[in-house]
């Protein structure tokens, strides 16, 4: 089938901001006294975790059971996150947040051949909008076609409630998109909504298995910076173009 959109995950895929979310949820710890440091090793699995509360609330089940019984536990972590989303608003802030490579081009190239583009994420809209309107002063309502956030669905990756609601906005049905994504939770969101998917994997999930994506490349690549192929068939491509994404498309 014709492409007719391109879904893209923010977090990991868009800009490498991980790092950024895992320093900012251990010094809001710190600012409620709380002793949970997250190292790498640990946050590499929580960010199969969708949502940040969520990440939270799984963390808090291992390390503080207990804490279940207390009855204003849901305000309890609502004021964790918010005190996070401040911090890492405050990182943004402070940061020459880049792109990953090939990623602006690429939007732009799909603009051009009239195909829609949405952000289709699993992160806050405060969040979303920090990093696209202060780290890369953007406003991502006017450069996308749909902006689908973690506050826009009951249910985060790896359900694909998200995406199916992206879908259900856009009026497509899900042969005619491709999503681009780089985590085991997001292409597990997206192959769930009968989405193919291409994969860029970020630092913290370069070792995850990614079998099911239709072609897993080391970034979009720039003409004169060809990606690296991982896993599937790139048709001779050396960066991810409209040309390429019609192909996969079809196949």
């Amino acid at each position: 089938m014709e492409l007719s959109a391109v879904f893209f995950d923010v977090d990991g895929t868009i800009a490498e901001t991980e790092e950024y979310h895992r320093k900012s949820f251990n010094e809001s710890f710190k600012e409620f006294s709380l002793d949970w440091f997250w190292d790498e090793a640990i946050y590499k699995e929580l960010i199969n975790i969708g949502g940040g509360k969520e990440r939270i609330m799984f963390h808090l089940k291992k390390a503080w059971p207990e804490m279940l019984e207390y009855k204003n536990l849901s305000n309890y972590i609502d004021s964790i996150h918010k005190i996070k989303n401040e911090i890492y608003e405050d990182y943004i802030n402070d940061s020459q947040i880049i792109a990953r490579p090939g990623v602006f081009r690429l939007i732009e190239e799909l603009k051009q051949n009239n195909i829609s583009i949405a952000l289709v994420s699993s992160t806050s809209e405060v969040n979303l909008l920090n990093l696209f309107t202060k780290g890369f002063k953007i406003d991502p309502y006017e450069m996308f076609d749909l902006v689908a956030h973690g506050d826009c669905t009951k249910l985060k990756k790896p359900s694909p409630e998200i995406y199916e609601w992206a879908l259900q906005k856009l009026q497509l049905p899900s042969e005619a998109c491709m999503a681009i994504e780089d985590s085991p939770r997001g292409l597990e969101s997206s192959k769930n909504a009968n989405i193919k998917t291409i994969i860029t994997p970020s630092k913290l999930t370069i070792d995850e298995n990614f079998k099911e994506a239709r072609l897993v490349i080391s970034n979009l690549g720039e003409p004169d910076k060809p990606f690296n192929v991982i896993s599937g068939e790139a048709f001779n491509h050396e960066y991810v173009s409209f040309e390429l994404l019609q192909k996969i498309s079809e196949c």
